[in-house]
C-alpha cells in the first residue's frame, strides 16, 4: 500500500513544480503580445505535463500491479472490459481541457493579433536578400530611414508594416515572440508595444538564400 501512496503523492508533487515552471516563462513583460504568447504556453505546457505524468503513472501502476511473479503467472480472471463512469471522465476531461486551450487561445490572439489604429509609430520594413531597411514614421511626422536596426521608445505602440522585395522572409524578434512573414506583393500588418528599454536581436526566421544566416538586425528601445 505505501508503494501506491508514493505514486500518488509523487505525482501532485510534480504538477506543483509544472506550474511553477510555467509561471516562470512569462516572468519578464517585455510587450502585451509576448506575456499573452507566454502565459498560453504555460498554460498549455501544464496540461502536457499532468497528461504526460498521469500516463507514465499508470504504465508504472499497471507495471507493478500485473507482472508475473513467483506463483502468479496467470492473467486476472474475469476482467472488467467496461466502465461506463471511467469512459465518460476520459472523454469529458479531454474535451474540457480543449475548450480551455481554445478560449485562451482566442484570448491570446486578441492581444496579439488586434493592430492599433492610432499607433505611436509605424515602421515600414523592406525585407531583401540579405538585409533590413527600415523607414520610420514617428508620432511628430518626421521620417527616419536605416538599414539593418532602428529605435522606438519605451511604451510606444509601434505597427509594422512588411513587405519583401524578393524571395518569402520572416521578421522575428525572439524575446518578443513577434514572428511576421515577408512576402512578396503582400503587406503584412501587425505590431508590438516595448515595455522596457534594452537592445533586442531582429533575425530572418525563413530560409532565403545561401546568406540567410547574415540577415540579422537590432532594435533599440530607449527610454
Amino acid at each position: 500500500m505505501s508503494r501506491w501512496r508514493s505514486l500518488g503523492l509523487l505525482a501532485p508533487g510534480l504538477l506543483v513544480a509544472a506550474l511553477a515552471g510555467s509561471r516562470g516563462v512569462a516572468a519578464t513583460a517585455l510587450t502585451p503580445g509576448q506575456v499573452a504568447t507566454d502565459e498560453l504556453f504555460g498554460l498549455v505546457l501544464l496540461f502536457a505535463l499532468a497528461i504526460g505524468i498521469l500516463v507514465q503513472v499508470l504504465i508504472v501502476v499497471a507495471v507493478l500491479r500485473f507482472r508475473k511473479t513467483k506463483g502468479r503467472s496467470a492473467g486476472v480472471a474475469n476482467p472488467k472490459t467496461h466502465d461506463a463512469k471511467l469512459e465518460a471522465a476520459w472523454t469529458i476531461v479531454p474535451a474540457l481541457i480543449l475548450l480551455v486551450v481554445g478560449i485562451a487561445t482566442f484570448q491570446t490572439l486578441a492581444v496579439t493579433d488586434t493592430v492599433p489604429e492610432d499607433a505611436d509609430v509605424t515602421v515600414y520594413v523592406i525585407a531583401r536578400q540579405f538585409q533590413w531597411e527600415f523607414h520610420v514614421l514617428n508620432e511628430t511626422g518626421v521620417w527616419t530611414n536605416t538599414t539593418t536596426e532602428f529605435t522606438v521608445k519605451v511604451g510606444q505602440t509601434v505597427k509594422i508594416l512588411l513587405v519583401s522585395e524578393d524571395v518569402a522572409h520572416s521578421l522575428y524578434i525572439p524575446d518578443f515572440r513577434l514572428k511576421i512573414d515577408a512576402l512578396p506583393g503582400t503587406t503584412n500588418v501587425n505590431w508590438f508595444q516595448a515595455m522596457e528599454a534594452g537592445d533586442f536581436e531582429i533575425h530572418c526566421a525563413e530560409f532565403c538564400g545561401v546568406s540567410h544566416y547574415t540577415m540579422a538586425g537590432m532594435l533599440h528601445v530607449v527610454p
